[in-house]
């Protein structure tokens, strides 16, 4: 069986380390996941690789190895291919053979994604429901279609993650996410009870980012700003993802631009979701075709304006645009990274690198996913994992 070393809720890890003490359980999870680390998503080390970068005893390099082998975290995949004199080393690289990571993904009006993902971030299985009204998602929808993907694969399940549109605090709860009408929803809690597995609970937008700073082109310094329904960001900071004191760092769609704009959704005026969102866009395109650069260029030099002070200040180095590509155009782009280095670049400082992220419909789900997996391989202690199969890495 599976057993995990504590009761504490799965939230955002550090993403490239965890916090050491000097208890033999920290110990033993701090080498479980320096070699982890290395490893992820896809790299292939020998055991005399993996000692010479994190420093391990040639019997602590061993002994962590084989444990995370018997545990079905890591496998043997042969012999190195070197040449030269020398004895040849044995090769490491993740097991996506056993483990499963449920990860689901509440960002559409109708629709509730759901994949199965392995320990490599890659998804292996998609599962979808449908709902009838924008905002009719409810608690037992998301436990029924994670009761769908847990039926479809006979391997055991290492955790789930749920990430939606919304402020959701450390423990899980959703403090408000207005597109499913949820206030003050303990949604870890109530999952976890129903599930009897350990719980993720996430906000959308940072689990696009950690999924950028890990499969796509995203720094340890770098912002990503979503662009749908509404308009959000996430930020990662010498490689740590920033929630902020409420749990709402990122959160710039209800930030007031101009007090004269439109009236948005939340009833305030000039909010920055009512200049930028996928549907105002596309409605102001619809009324006036023929002005569509136009529109897309001030849209961007919009957003230029609104990052250049965060972005100067924290001396970021990259920001990804996630969003429809006919609104996250060349127009939209070209005129966002004028009013960056507009801005920003003198003497010796440039402009953050700006790009479309081109990861795809999967990124909140694979995001969701390592958040999982980075928490809860180090907790395994007892599993009931077998030796490897032949057959199970062909």
């Amino acid at each position: 069986m599976l057993h995990f070393a504590s009761e504490r809720p799965i939230s955002e890890a550090p993403l490239t380390n965890i916090a050491t003490k000097t208890v033999p359980s920290d110990i033993r999870a701090n080498n479980t996941m320096a070699v982890f680390n290395l490893l992820f998503p896809a790299t292939h080390m020998s055991r005399v690789e993996l000692r010479r970068h994190i420093g391990l005893s040639r019997m602590a390099i061993s002994k962590v190895t084989e444990e995370m082998t018997d545990h079905r975290i890591i496998r043997e995949t042969g012999i190195d291919n070197r040449t030269g004199r020398g004895k040849r080393s044995t090769v490491l690289a993740i097991d996506t053979a056993y483990w499963r990571v449920i990860a689901i993904d509440l960002t559409q009006s109708f629709v509730i994604r759901g994949a199965l993902v392995d320990l490599c971030g890659r998804i292996v299985q998609r599962v979808e429901s449908t709902v009838e009204t924008t905002g009719a998602i409810t608690i037992d929808d998301v436990i029924a279609l994670i009761g769908r993907l847990r039926s479809i694969s006979d391997l055991p399940t290492l955790g789930v993650g749920v990430a939606l549109p919304g402020i959701v605090d450390s423990e899980g709860t959703v403090l408000n996410a207005v597109h499913l009408g949820w206030s003050h929803l303990p949604l870890r809690a109530r999952l976890e009870e129903a599930l009897g597995l350990p719980v993720s609970v996430n906000n959308s937008t940072r689990m696009a980012l950690i999924a950028e700073r890990f499969f796509g082109e995203g720094s340890p310094n770098s912002l990503l700003v979503r662009i749908g329904q509404g308009v959000g960001a996430a930020l990662c900071v010498n490689d740590e993802v920033v929630d902020g004191q409420a749990f709402t760092a990122g959160e710039i769609g209800h930030i007031t631009i101009d007090p004269t704009g439109p009236v948005c959704a939340c009833g305030r005026p000039g909010c920055l979701e009512t200049f930028l969102s996928s549907s105002r866009l596309h409605a102001m395109i619809a009324e006036n075709p023929q002005r569509r650069t136009q529109i897309l260029s001030e849209a961007g030099q919009t957003l230029g304006r609104v990052l250049a002070i965060p972005a100067g200040l924290l001396d970021l180095d990259n920001i990804a645009v996630y969003g429809p590509p006919e609104i996250v155009s060349e127009a939209f782009l070209g005129s966002m990274n004028e009013e960056l280095s507009a801005s920003i670049s003198f003497g010796n400082r440039t402009a953050p690198r700006l790009y479309r992220c081109q990861q795809g419909e999967d990124l909140v789900l694979r995001g969701q996913a390592v958040v999982v997996i980075r928490t809860c391989v180090p907790t395994i202690r007892e599993s009931d994992a077998g030796p490897a199969k032949e057959e199970d890495h062909p």
